[in-house]
């Protein structure tokens, strides 16, 4: 009955794996053979060491006998997996989810003839990290801003200011628009 109930299980577990890896194959059908090998084992020799002595004479009849085999292995656990397996079927044939098409894919090889993703991705990254370098303009107060540049000079506190605090203009330098006498820097007006 044990032996039912734990091919049961193991079949159960081995529906419900994702993917085969070494070890769901050393855990699923291994477990299944050390429990086959271990109870021919147990059934001997504890009933000579004097404990579970119910085991005495079971395996002359239940291991040589078919319909063990065939009720064990293969009946019982059918029934009892039978749901499961009518509704993995159902659900991938009738109503598949997007890693069952993937899977399908991958199964037959399709070629797959429209853009990578990575590519589409790694050209978006490089359309993104462009458009922040657009976006940056320094530090706080560096001077590649013509407007900042200006603020800066506003208040820069070490140039010699003018009588209304406007910046005087450093020699060979243009200084600001003045209005003297209604003419800009002093220059006289032009009549036509």
């Amino acid at each position: 009955m044990y032996t039912s109930a734990l091919v049961t299980v193991l079949g159960k577990a081995a529906l419900s794996a994702n993917t085969w890896t070494k070890y769901t194959v050393l855990a699923i059908p291994g477990s299944l053979l050390i429990w086959l090998g271990y109870v021919p084992i147990y059934g001997t020799v504890a009933p000579r060491l004097g404990f579970s002595t119910e085991y005495r004479g079971v395996l002359g009849h239940t291991y040589p006998s078919l319909v063990f085999w065939l009720t064990a292995l293969l009946l019982i656990p059918a029934l009892c997996l039978l749901r499961d397996v009518a509704w993995k079927y159902a659900r991938r044939m009738y109503a598949p989810l997007s890693y069952h098409h993937v899977q399908e894919i991958q199964k037959y090889n399709v070629q797959d003839y429209r853009p990578r993703m990575e590519q589409f991705q790694k050209a978006v990254r490089k359309v993104r990290q462009v458009q922040r370098m657009r976006k940056q303009r320094g530090y706080a107060f560096s001077q590649t801003d013509e407007s900042q540049a200006r603020v800066l000079n506003a208040y820069d506190t070490t140039r010699e200011r003018g009588r209304f605090g406007e910046l005087k203009a450093d020699e060979g330098e243009e200084g600001p628009v003045q209005m003297v006498n209604g003419n800009v820097n002093g220059a006289k007006a032009f009549s036509y």
